[in-house]
């Protein structure tokens, strides 16, 4: 391996610095890793031996966690929970076969947990058994194996299943060879790829562990799966893996770092020179290479050659890449063996403008080699093409799915990307997700509620009731359930509900539920008490103890059903997250669903206040960036993985017209109203408590309001707020009559209603009807 010549690369040398840093696991991985120094030379057998003893490595041992210990909320594998990526990472510092009993004895274990088809499974529930829907995930079974190669397990034939079945589940995608995300069982959960498309992660996984084998020894197919992440990389403007963005955060890494990242790519790809050495390499490839390479250099480097963490994960503070503001010899270390693996391309990484790369983000940034960056910056982004706020609004139809037909979506994620559906009316969670989802049909949306119950109906923020993804009920619950129990508490004791009372009265309830769902009058009926049984269950459902059923007549019944939790979700643990937890959670999840919001915004909407939400905020540090908008005063807030979209994402086609029901996300999300409506027309569209009516959105603007009646007979009712060309009122006008058709099941008339009453001036319920 011959050493690059990072002077030219990076305007100085930064290996003296390294080798003679006090940081053992950087001396080793320099050796090794940039020099290219065997095992078994003096320099290197001595930085080993201070490796292990090193207190800092040993007690990073001695806190790994068991095989089957939880992940945590959603499965957190990026933040080093799981116990592979934390061997992955003793290994990165250069721990290995034999240097801890106690790994050894973990690695054991590891090899136990694999299934009859060769996969190694994760994720054990309480009683000790595999959860067939993440433990038999392919990711799984790739990083295991790559961990256990490299602690020397190579010859146990567990290992070699493990390998024949990954190379069996090798796979040709939309992107091309690779990995992706299917669990060996059908799952409720989102995976973290789309139906057939590569999942990154998975394949930098695959590959690495295949990294081990002599060349002989691999798929085939290997080599072309080593182009794919570039082919994903190629195609990050156009077309977005779910749950893995090419923007701040994939460029800037954290450390330390175990998740898709340009690090990770440039480490794993790097391992194939095929890809970019043979006669047959294609110069896309060493194209895409080499923009990897000047982002990583231009988004981690200091001008001193030097990489010093601008995010970080907690946990690590003992060593240096779990510190901000200082040098890392560690992470130098790290990244500089990914640009020592491609130095045939220093040339074309020179060439590099990162300015002018599609997903970069601009000069006033800082985002450019060689200055040192403040991590969080507040940018300023009136200096785009066009008008920011404009792009603002655009961003956000782009993640509520409005506008944005050729996007694949689920029910699940679509109800995912804007946190909950907002409801007073049976009918409102439909009419929301078929804004968003065209094909959806009534039977599919009870299915995913009732059926597959991979959503739920929970009273959560400022005690609204919500349509949630099943796996957010747990931190919406844990953030908000004090407030909400406690109103429903207080109305139980106005309506004689004592505490003492209700004991009694939850055991009745719950054995009533215990062979059917119910309503609240069939629960009177069913139960010899003499108490409020409609209040008793409020109680009941604001605590969890009940949840929502299917109504007895339909998605437009009012009278609901219910039944008890254990029985609709008994995996479904709501005290699995702490409250602050959850208040992290809950502000990320607002802030990447609305922003660019205000701080006021989300305290409004999540119902934290600010005190906790300024906490959260403090937590999150540097994943939330404050900008600026041209034309709205005030510091606003978008999560680092969304600032790119800012300046990349497009308006989808004019018109774009969208029906939206009473109290529909876009509107509810913010308590400053701003962004998609003018001031002249607020009084039409929220009533004096601030609550949102039916709407019609054209190109991201509110321009009308409309109802739906029965009476004389059924029909869809219009009011346009101001003129709107003819073309584009026709567009209206067949758009209300799809509505209609979703709504009565049959064509029905439209009728424009050439005026309106102001809600500001009628009764609360003006918003539920507000043309009649």
């Amino acid at each position: 391996m011959t050493s690059p010549d990072f002077s030219e690369l990076l305007g100085t040398d930064p290996i003296p610095w390294l080798l003679g840093s006090e940081e053992a696991c950087a001396v080793w991985a320099t050796l090794t890793g940039v020099l290219g120094m065997a095992h078994d030379q003096v320099s290197v057998r001595m930085a080993h031996a201070a490796v292990v003893d090193d207190p800092a490595v040993r007690s990073l041992v001695a806190s790994l966690p068991t095989w089957d210990e939880p992940l945590g909320q959603g499965g957190a594998r990026h933040r080093l929970t799981f116990l592979p990526d934390r061997l992955g990472l003793l290994a990165d510092m250069g721990i290995g076969r034999g240097d801890f009993d106690a790994i050894e004895v973990l690695l054991d274990e590891m090899l136990e947990q694999q299934d009859a088809r060769g996969r190694f499974r994760a994720l054990e529930d309480e009683g000790g058994r595999p959860r067939p829907e993440g433990g038999s995930l392919a990711c799984n079974t790739n990083v295991t194996t790559d961990v256990l190669l490299r602690f020397g397990r190579a010859d146990d034939p567990r290992v070699r299943r493990a390998l024949d079945r990954m190379a069996a589940d090798l796979a040709v995608t939309p992107q091309g060879w690779g990995w992706q995300c299917v669990p060996e069982q059908r799952a409720l959960f989102r995976t973290a790829s789309r139906g057939s498309d590569v999942c990154p992660q998975v394949t930098l996984e695959g590959l690495r562990a295949f990294s081990h084998l002599p060349a002989a020894e691999r798929p085939p197919q290997i080599g072309e799966a080593a182009r794919t992440p570039l082919e994903v990389w190629r195609r990050r403007v156009a077309e977005r893996p779910y749950s893995f963005g090419h923007g701040y955060q994939f460029k800037s890494v954290k450390w330390p770092s175990s998740w898709y990242d340009a690090l990770w790519v440039l480490d794993t790809v790097g391992r194939y020179p095929e890809v970019w050495r043979d006669p047959q390499a294609r110069s896309e490839d060493r194209r895409s290479l080499a923009e990897l390479a000047a982002c990583l250099i231009a988004y981690n480097f200091d001008s001193d050659g030097t990489v010093t963490p601008r995010r970080v994960q907690r946990g690590f503070e003992a060593f240096s890449f779990g510190q901000k503001h200082l040098a890392s010899p560690f992470a130098t270390a790290r990244c500089l063996i990914a640009l020592t693996r491609i130095s045939d391309l220093t040339d074309e990484i020179l060439d590099v403008d990162v300015e002018t790369l599609p997903s970069s983000r601009r000069a006033d940034s800082a985002a450019i080699p060689p200055r040192k960056r403040k991590p969080a910056p507040c940018l300023n982004l009136t200096s785009l093409p066009s008008s920011s706020t404009e792009r603002a609004v655009t961003r956000v139809l782009a993640r509520h799915h409005l506008g944005t037909l050729w996007e694949p979506a689920s029910i699940e994620s679509v109800v995912g990307d804007v946190v909950g559906v907002q409801f007073m009316q049976p009918s409102i969670p439909y009419l929301a997700l078929a804004a968003r989802l065209p094909t959806l049909t009534i039977g599919a949306l009870d299915s995913a509620l009732y059926d597959r119950r991979s959503l739920v109906c929970i009273r959560g923020m400022r005690g609204m009731e919500y349509v949630v993804r099943t796996d957010m009920m747990p931190v919406i619950f844990a953030a908000t359930n004090g407030p909400v129990v406690e109103y429903a508490r207080a109305y139980a004791r106005s309506r004689g509900l004592s505490d003492e009372r209700m004991e009694p009265a939850r055991e009745a309830i719950l054995d009533a539920l215990s062979d059917t769902a119910l309503t609240s009058a069939q629960i009177r009926r069913l139960v010899s008490l003499k108490i409020d049984v409609a209040a008793a269950v409020n109680l009941m459902y604001a605590e969890g103890t009940l949840v929502r059923d299917r109504p007895r007549t339909g998605w437009l019944d009012h009278k609901a059903t219910y039944t008890s939790l254990a029985t609709a979700l008994p995996g479904v643990s709501l005290d699995s997250v702490r409250e602050p937890e959850a208040d992290v959670a809950l502000v990320r999840a607002h802030i990447r669903a609305f922003g660019p919001v205000h701080a006021e915004d989300t305290s409004w909407w999540t119902g934290l206040g600010r005190k906790r939400t300024r906490r959260a905020l403090d937590v999150l540090g540097d994943e939330i960036a404050r900008i600026a908008l041209s034309g709205i005063p005030g510091e606003f807030l978008v999560h680092a993985a969304d600032i790119d979209e800012l300046a990349a994402v497009g308006a989808p086609a004019s018109p774009s017209i969208a029906f939206l029901p009473s109290l529909d996300p876009l509107l509810m999300g913010y308590r400053r109203r701003g962004l998609f409506i003018d001031d002249a027309s607020r009084m039409f569209v929220f009533d004096a408590a601030g609550r949102a009516t039916s709407v019609v959105l054209l190109d991201g603007k509110v321009v009308g309001v409309w109802d739906a009646v029965t009476r004389p007979e059924p029909r869809v009712l219009v009011h346009m707020l101001g003129e709107v060309c003819v073309a584009h009122a026709v567009s209206v006008g067949e758009h209300a009559a799809q509505v209609a058709r979703f709504m009565f099941g049959e064509d029905v008339s439209v009728l424009f209603v050439p005026s309106m009453t102001p809600l500001t001036s009628r009764s609360a319920g003006a918003v539920f009807k507000p043309l009649r």
